[in-house]
């Protein structure tokens, strides 16, 4: 049998996207485990300085995002955009977890595209911030919600629209990965 690696596209993009966030220069280096086994951990981060190595260790899960469709009323509130994630169970071998979502920013668009043409919505949470999620998902109802989401126009606001009991549409802009990067950078800090 011939020897195949293969990477999921989610994985691969993101492990791209964190090797420019974090570059090797500053003693950075993404790494991919070759087992696609590996229980909890999708990518990890290695920091090297001073002789001294740090790690930590991601999960990711990643959702189709879908086309919002016009409101009914005026009161209501529609997103262009919507992610659907199953709830899950948090790892424990996990570090940090990215909620990917990849969407196409003009669907109606007939000319050619690359894969540079799509946009993602990627938020990180810390395993504790992944916990508390999970553990606040709900339905209106009162019942473990088995889904969760978020909605945006673009990424300059993004909201929770699935799995808040209240629907109150909480903020998580903050939690784009690109705003929260120095939580990983603080994570692999070496003390002297």
């Amino acid at each position: 049998m011939d020897p195949v690696f293969t990477l999921q596209w989610p994985e691969f993009l993101l492990a791209n996207r964190l090797q420019k966030l974090l570059p090797k220069k500053d003693g950075y280096s993404v790494l991919i485990p070759t087992s696609r086994q590996e229980k909890g951990i999708d990518l990890a981060v290695l920091k090297k300085s001073n002789g001294q190595n740090r790690v930590v260790t991601i999960q990711i899960k990643a959702s189709r995002t879908y086309s919002g469709t016009p409101p009914k009323r005026e009161s209501t509130k529609k997103f262009a955009f919507y992610t659907w994630f199953n709830r899950f169970d948090v790892p424990e071998e996990a570090d940090f977890i990215l909620l990917f979502g990849m969407y196409a920013p003009d669907a109606g668009r007939t000319k050619p595209v690359t894969a540079t043409w799509y946009g993602d919505c990627t938020l990180l949470f810390t395993k504790d911030e992944m916990k508390q999620l999970m553990q606040d998902c709900w339905t209106v109802g009162g019942q473990p919600d088995k889904m969760f989401g978020f909605g945006f126009n673009d990424l300059s606001a993004v909201f929770q629209t699935r799995g808040d009991k209240e629907r109150k549409l909480k903020p998580y802009s903050d939690f784009l990965l690109d705003k929260r990067i120095k939580l990983i950078q603080e994570a692999l800090k070496i003390s002297v």
